[in-house]
């Protein structure tokens, strides 16, 4: 798999082999909407766990520009700014960052297409984390899903990128993160509990930006257990690159 990735809908139908743009396996379901924002060449790439509903109905009938991290970017780039990236950065600067001029940074997910699972309480698929996580899982139905993302667009990268950014820094999903990184790309080093080399690509984790995170907050001012968290994703950043 090639590492050229474009700013723009992606065309991939890896997951697709019978067509359709929508289907089912055991509790999730995944819609083909895969999307990439930013640098075809990044430094820095950041990335959501799967497009949320938010993002997906906007990427059927909005600006593609405007699709990513739709309603949620000023926490996106709060969070960057928590940990050190982008310190002097202003919301117009950001958004501009979203678009096919930028050169630094991009923007998608881990699984490209929008991926949900079901709340067997309501009844109805959601991209909530609880209902995602459990397609990382090698024993899921929705594993493939994941494996097939991560090997087409994380095992390869741009020889420019030094920096993947995750927006999730649970332990159930830096964990089950770093399962399928270490089966696809090899070469697990971790630097602490949210940060780690593999393939000698740092990869650190930080807060999820949604608005439902209760400990969103926490993690920006550095409090409690989401600040230390926080404090361990600086000192991620700060380690030297593997060679």
């Amino acid at each position: 798999m090639s590492f050229d990735v474009y700013h723009g809908p992606l065309k991939c139908r890896r997951c697709w082999p019978r067509g359709g743009d929508i289907q089912h396996k055991g509790d999730f379901k995944l819609v083909h909407d895969p999307g990439y924002w930013g640098a075809s060449q990044p430094i820095t790439l950041v990335l959501g766990i799967s497009k949320g509903n938010t993002q997906s109905r906007a990427y059927a009938g909005e600006p593609f520009d405007k699709v990513a991290f739709k309603g949620i970017r000023h926490r996106v780039l709060e969070i960057l700014q928590s940990v050190g990236l982008l310190p002097d950065e202003r919301s117009e600067q950001f958004e501009r960052r979203f678009t096919s001029a930028e050169l630094d940074f991009a923007f998608a997910s881990v699984v490209r297409c929008s991926l949900t699972g079901l709340d067997r309480k309501k009844g109805i698929h959601t991209a909530d984390s609880p209902n995602v996580l459990p397609a990382f899982r090698s024993n899921s139905s929705g594993y493939d899903f994941v494996v097939n993302c991560v090997d087409q667009y994380l095992v390869n990268l741009s020889s420019s990128t030094k920096l993947v950014v995750l927006l999730s820094n649970t332990d159930a999903y830096i964990a089950a993160l770093q399962g399928v990184l270490n089966a696809k790309r090899g070469n697990i080093t971790p630097l602490n509990e949210v940060g780690y080399f593999a393939g000698g690509v740092k990869f650190v984790h930080v807060a999820h930006p949604s608005r439902g995170n209760g400990h969103y907050q926490a993690f920006v001012r550095g409090e409690g257990s989401p600040g230390r968290k926080r404090d361990l994703a600086r000192e991620a950043l700060k380690e030297r690159n593997s060679d």
